[in-house]
């Protein structure tokens, strides 16, 4: 019974597999129209990173000119390169090297732009693979200047754009209707035990100023009675526990909290980290209290963000904020308006069309193949 259990599972994929790549034939039968063209690999499919710089990124490409293909991650490699060769793409963006496929032996015909948010390179089952893409790539995107600088040593045409969000049209509820909801919108916390255990001493002294306060957090995939949770429950916290969520669906549950949380802990892999995990925050108008991590101190300035790793500062800011609904509304408001102009998907977009363009419109002999002389950080 297993065997055939398995034998069905494998059936089911390959199937999957056929009917994806099948998907794409209405795409590829489109006569070339001149425009330049880009293909995205991705390393997952449309969820995290890969969701908002590669499948994001590619659709509002198109509205700037570009021909464009997203490469479903499911495909094998038959597939993946008989899909490249009826695309014909000027550029190749490989988005990180956790797929088994973007990988440097698998992708040396087409001329390649790395793109990586996070410091992948500190694993070691990763570092070599990245190494390598990065060495023959002909320029890479990165998230942060954390990744900028370990992509410098390898290739000197790096440079940075910023992870970037879509923009709710709807206009998001005035600070004034909004509850004392605190929230933690990690899509993973329990991944995250360093920060975990420092937002939790964070909302148990604010419980101390506010027992009406709520704490969100998502991804929740354990029972209720978590001995965390007990002690915020215990402190008067109110717990509001959510699943991991569709990406619209989550951005539209943030439109009722009152305080972001971005917690980390500097060191180690979130060094690199973009801002993935605040834009949500900035389209829905929830102010932000993050670490000093990243380039997090580069975008928030004095009266839109509150950057600090002393949780005593984010305690005072959390009830400052829960207090002060006006306060509220206008750190909400500048820290949207500089979202719009710096970390909206349109302005990443413009920044990777503008990196891209003069990769793509290069002549196939401009491109030797060969590696990248190290440059100093």
């Amino acid at each position: 019974m297993m065997g055939q259990f398995l034998s069905y599972r494998g059936m089911r994929r390959a199937g999957g597999q056929v009917l994806r790549e099948a998907g794409l034939y209405p795409r590829l039968m489109v006569p070339p129209t001149g425009s330049p063209r880009v293909a995205f690999l991705p390393g997952e499919g449309r969820v995290w990173s890969s969701l908002l710089r590669a499948y994001n990124v590619a659709d509002a490409l198109e509205q700037s000119g570009w021909s464009t293909l997203v490469v479903p991650p499911q495909l094998g490699l038959s597939q993946r390169r008989r899909i490249l060769r009826m695309f014909g793409p000027d550029v190749v963006v490989v988005q990180q090297c956790r797929h088994p496929l973007n990988r440097i032996e698998y992708l040396r015909e087409w001329r390649l732009v790395l793109d990586i948010d996070d410091a992948d390179f500190l694993s070691p089952e990763l570092d070599a693979a990245l190494s390598d893409v990065a060495r023959h790539a002909d320029g890479v995107i990165c998230g942060s200047r954390y990744v900028r600088d370990w992509a410098k040593a390898h290739n000197p045409n790096s440079t940075v754009i910023w992870t970037g969000g879509p923009v709710t049209e709807k206009p998001s509820p005035a600070q004034r209707d909004r509850g004392p909801i605190v929230t933690w919108a990690q899509s993973r916390p329990l991944q995250y035990p360093s920060e975990f255990a420092f937002a939790e001493r964070v909302m148990l002294d604010v419980a101390r100023h506010r027992p009406d306060v709520s704490y969100r957090l998502y991804g929740w995939d354990m029972a209720t009675d978590h001995p965390a949770l007990d002690r915020l429950r215990a402190a008067g916290v109110t717990v509001e526990l959510r699943p991991f969520l569709a990406y619209d669906n989550f951005l539209l549950s943030l439109q009722d909290c009152a305080v972001g949380l971005c917690p980390y802990i500097p060191e180690g892999f979130v060094l690199g980290k973009s801002f993935g995990k605040i834009i949500g925050y900035l389209d829905a108008r929830v102010p932000v209290i993050c670490s000093d991590v990243g380039d997090h101190s580069q975008f928030f300035s004095t009266g839109t963000g509150i950057v600090s790793n002393d949780p005593a500062v984010w305690v005072d800011a959390v009830v400052r904020l829960l207090d002060d609904p006006d306060w509220r509304q206008a750190v909400a408001d500048g820290a949207h308006a500089q979202y719009l102009g710096q970390l909206s998907l349109s302005a990443m977009a413009a920044r990777v069309d503008g990196f891209l363009r003069p990769i793509a419109a290069r002549t196939p002999a401009a491109r030797t193949g060969s590696p990248k002389p190290a440059a100093t950080p």
